[in-house]
């Protein structure tokens, strides 16, 4: 599980400075959580297994996966909201 792990931090750092600007436009914040426990956040009560979960500002879970394969969808997903729709008229990027 280990060397998954790695694998994972690795692609999503190269995801994030592969995409910034869209990351920041969209207001993105990516927590890891190392055993389930992150010093600054509450543990989700759904964290109860290993992925890649994107939560909206309401709270509820939006996407999950347990690979990487969620950042293929990830600015799809997150533009076809209605918050981000209204987000997107000012948009940077």
């Amino acid at each position: 599980m280990k060397k998954k792990r790695i694998k994972y931090i690795y692609l999503h750092k190269k995801f994030v400075s592969e995409n910034e600007c869209s990351i920041n436009d969209r207001n993105l914040k990516f927590i890891y959580f190392e055993k389930f426990k992150n010093n600054e956040f509450e543990t989700p009560t759904f964290l109860n297994k290993y992925g890649i979960w994107l939560i909206g500002y309401d709270g509820s879970i939006k996407d999950y996966s347990i690979n990487k394969k969620i950042f293929l969808r990830l600015f799809k997903l997150i533009d076809s909201m209605p918050m981000r729709k209204n987000e997107m008229i000012n948009e940077q990027c």
